[in-house]
């Protein structure tokens, strides 16, 4: 289930790359083509990585298949809805686009990032399932790099948008009550 996850989110988003807004950038960043192969190849070849991951931390049992599978769900059904919301105002890069707007509807209403949020899910689903040390690491890697990355993507936001800081007020960046 997780697997799946991974590859409708990655090809739906390589999909909707070529959907851009006229004079939009039609490319994805080599960051996105690198976490995609990275976690394609760690759930393909999940038999290896398990042998080459670590130690567990905890055992795989049905419960936490069943809360792994379900996180993962959740996290791709965040993602999508969260791309979908944001229509043409989204960018694989760290940009702004002609004719973009804030977007505080939807998920965006809850969170800034919650095309973020649910990667993490996703991720914090895959570190459940498999148990192993590596996966808790990339899910905590990632975690960090999408922070860094949400910080950056709003300073830009506060230069577009003067209401911005309001907005940051109102909602939390990736975590909803708690970052």
């Amino acid at each position: 289930m997780i697997l799946l996850c991974f590859f409708v989110f990655i090809l739906y988003i390589a999909i909707e790359s070529f959907r851009v807004r006229p004079g939009g950038k039609r490319r994805l960043e080599i960051r996105f083509w690198l976490f995609s192969v990275g976690v394609a190849l760690a759930l393909a070849f999940r038999r290896w990585f398990e042998m080459h991951a670590g130690a567990l931390f905890w055992p795989q049992t049905t419960a936490t298949e069943i809360v792994a599978d379900a996180a993962a769900l959740a996290g791709l059904a965040v993602a999508l809805w969260s791309r979908r919301t944001l229509g043409n105002n989204w960018s694989s890069e760290i940009a702004i686009q002609k004719h973009h707007a804030l977007v505080e509807r939807g998920p965006y209403a809850y969170l800034r990032h919650p095309m973020y949020s649910g990667i993490l899910l996703m991720l914090l689903g895959a570190a459940v399932y498999f148990g192993r040390y590596a996966w808790l690491v990339l899910f905590f890697s990632c975690l960090l790099g999408l922070y860094l990355k949400s910080r950056r993507e709003e300073r830009l936001l506060m230069r577009a948008f003067p209401d911005y800081p309001n907005y940051q007020r109102r909602t939390k960046a990736l975590i909803p009550f708690v970052l």
